[in-house]
């Protein structure tokens, strides 16, 4: 079964102006892939009763399915590991600079299934917890398909997923055998708070975060999109908070309203200080 090209052109058309991501008629094939199983699921006989229904705008459910389809949820344990490290780096400094306050949030955009901050609550636990005794630490993981955010707050891991960047002292120290599978500790859940959030929409209800980590997302987006969800972190970050992006991401010809970070091993950046910083933080 086939996606023919001016079928192509609606959905790709949609899932920009749902979920700022870009696709073009060369990846015909993936949407392919990912949207027949979802034809089987809901009995649908072919892609122009998909686009048909999804034109309708009365099917919110299909909707979903194929925004859902359509994300890439690619994710592993302490993915790329210089990142972590650069939180190792950060941390102290802000947290002498946040030791009246005592509170302290990171946020993991497109976490997907949750490795990413369940790997960050590890990290916490590891290297910080003296430090971070009676302080109000949060980690705040959003994403825009319900289905892995369904996932994550189950926090149940397969050997597979476990194996992937996962220290096996770490998964023995927090992680228990579960009906097969491996189940994260209370000592990582009481850290993270997963929550439905599409980019693209106003970002109510986000603290001002101390670090932000958006990888691997920007890749998805043009530049309007790209430039437009910075300006948005601008205004979250703290002005002496960090913003990690993936290894293959820049801001150069996109923001300069950043400034990189040196010294930490990975892309970050901290928002550049003047009057734009004061005026859109309100701090």
């Amino acid at each position: 079964m086939k996606v023919t090209p001016q079928q192509m052109s609606f959905l790709s058309t949609f899932l920009k102006r749902r979920s700022g991501v870009v696709i073009d008629q060369s990846k015909a094939y993936l949407v392919e892939a990912r949207l027949l199983p979802v034809l089987r699921q809901r009995g649908i006989p072919d892609f122009e009763t998909l686009v048909e229904r999804v034109r309708s705008s009365r099917e919110p459910a299909i909707e979903q399915d194929f925004l859902n389809a359509m994300m890439t949820h690619e994710t592993s344990f302490f993915r790329d590991r210089s990142p972590f490290e650069a939180v190792k780096r950060l941390l102290p400094e802000l947290i002498r600079r946040r030791a009246l306050a005592r509170h302290l949030v990171i946020w993991s955009a497109a976490a997907s299934s949750g490795q990413e901050a369940y790997s960050l609550a590890m990290l916490l636990n590891e290297h910080f917890r003296e430090a971070l005794a009676g302080w109000s630490v949060r980690i705040l993981a959003t994403d825009i398909s319900e289905p892995v955010l369904a996932r994550a707050r189950e926090g149940l891991y397969n050997d597979h997923e476990t194996a992937r960047g996962l220290p096996v002292e770490l998964r023995d120290k927090y992680f228990v055998r579960f009906q097969g599978k491996w189940s994260i500790s209370q000592d990582c859940r009481r850290y993270v708070e997963f929550r439905h959030m599409n980019l693209l929409d106003p970002w109510q209800g986000v603290p001002p975060c101390d670090i932000a980590f958006l990888r691997n997302v920007l890749i998805y987006f043009d530049v309007p999109t790209r430039a437009a969800i910075l300006a948005k972190m601008h205004m979250i970050l703290r002005p002496d908070g960090a913003l990690l992006l993936g290894g293959a991401e820049t801001m150069l010809g996109v923001c300069d309203t950043y400034d990189r970070i040196d010294g930490v091993g990975c892309s970050a950046y901290r928002p550049r200080q003047g009057r734009e910083i004061g005026r859109a933080s309100g701090r």
